[in-house]
């Protein structure tokens, strides 16, 4: 009975943020109803009706004085369990209850490399949840889709990863079929960069996806074997991997390479900006199959700076960066900036601080990074805390007085 199955849809969406009883049921226009399940023909609709008046447990309003003609259609209160059960649905009650254990039992396990975001994460949820709130792509109503998002997080950020594990491999890996992640890979990127507090593609975890795009703006020309492509964008545009492969080679009339952490503040702040056109401006955490193809096909010599965080996994995007370029890649804006209420260094942010410290492709950023290892906090690290660009052009904010002299 497709009809049915309309109305159980139908009043469902209805209750969908409840729940605490309703206090009255609400009736739903029976032909609209109809329409609704695709019945077009008279017949259909009339087996509907007939079909209707045999459930004892639904309600028919009738037109008076022509009780043939149905108009509405009503789930009367004491029997919306009976609803439930037919479809295997559960009230909003039973659903947020169901997400909330959920929660609480991966709040039992413990995390092995970073068990404060682990944690954070999970109190968020249950907070959220608390209120009814979704928190994307996680979903309050829908205790199943938090369970395998919760155990992918952990299955796929419990190990590190050797770069460039493939992305079917990494899925057989988790006992998963090989195109697991390629069809979940839009949740779990998104359910990351809830983890981690910034965009986090699976790239970041050392896992080569297959359709990796750059995001970009400002004038590009790609050369193929048989032609050549112009593209000169105002504001954001994406090339594929594929056309990146494709390319021979990549020019730009642009004076420089700048690109920026934040892609959905930052990146749009700064493309505004650039009235000259004088920067091609690339958006990138760490640095995705496409990113890296870009920076291959890109001139010798082309002068690249990067816009990031000043946290440790900012600091640690520009470590990546200059080690797939082979160009120098300098540092934009970036100085540890106090903060009286700023987070402390978490377990892995140490860990990672270890690591920047003794790498000596940082060690133009020592400063810096002592300083954010003295403080033991995050200070005030995030790109978009320093507001708009001031000027309409490079080097985009009046106070910049470190980049004049390298491009």
């Amino acid at each position: 009975m497709r009809w049915l199955q309309t109305l159980h849809e139908k009043w469902l969406n209805s209750r969908k943020r409840r729940v605490t009883p309703a206090m009255r049921s609400r009736p739903l226009d029976w032909e609209d109803l109809l329409d609704a399940a695709d019945l077009k023909t008279a017949e259909e609709r009339q087996a509907a009706v007939r079909e209707a008046e045999k459930i004892p447990q639904l309600k028919l309003h009738r037109l008076k004085g022509r009780p043939h003609i149905v108009l509405k259609i009503e789930v009367p209160l004491e029997f919306e369990t009976w609803l439930h059960a037919q479809f295997g649905s559960q009230t909003g009650a039973e659903a947020q209850q169901a997400a909330l254990a959920v929660v609480e039992r991966y709040t039992a396990k413990t995390h092995p490399l970073l068990p404060e975001a682990w944690n954070a994460l999970l109190s968020r949820l249950k907070a959220e949840f608390a209120l009814l709130h979704a928190v994307e792509p996680f979903r309050w109503r829908e205790a199943n889709r938090v369970e395998e998002l919760l155990k992918l997080l952990l299955d796929l950020t419990a190990r590190e990863w050797p770069e460039g594990t493939l992305i079917r491999d990494a899925s057989t890996q988790i006992g998963q079929r090989s195109k697991y992640l390629e069809e979940k890979q839009a949740f779990i990127e998104r359910a990351l960069e809830l983890l981690f507090g910034r965009e986090t593609p699976l790239e970041a975890l050392g896992i080569q996806t297959s359709n990796s795009v750059l995001h970009y703006c400002g004038p590009l020309m790609l050369h193929f074997a048989d032609h050549t492509k112009p593209l000169d964008l105002r504001f954001e545009s994406t090339l594929s991997v594929a056309e990146l492969e494709r390319a021979t080679h990549i020019t730009t009339t642009a004076e420089r390479l700048l690109t920026v952490e934040n892609r959905k503040t930052t990146f749009l702040q700064l493309a505004r900006a650039d009235a000259q056109r004088t920067t091609l401006i690339v958006a990138t955490s760490f640095p995705t199959q496409a990113v890296r193809l870009m920076l291959q096909k890109l001139p010798q010599g082309f002068p690249h700076h990067h816009f990031g965080d000043t946290d440790p996994s900012g600091w640690d995007i520009l470590r990546k960066l200059r080690e797939v370029s082979d160009r120098g890649v300098h540092s934009f804006e970036m100085t540890w900036r106090p903060k009286s209420d700023a987070a402390p260094l978490t377990q892995r942010d140490q860990q990672i601080l270890t690591r920047l410290l003794t790498d000596p492709r940082m060690a133009d950023c020592r400063e810096e990074l002592i300083a954010l290892g003295e403080a033991g906090t995050k200070g005030d690290f995030e790109q978009e805390s320093l507001g708009r660009p001031t000027l309409d052009g490079w080097p985009f904010y009046e106070t910049n007085g470190d980049v004049e002299n390298v491009g």
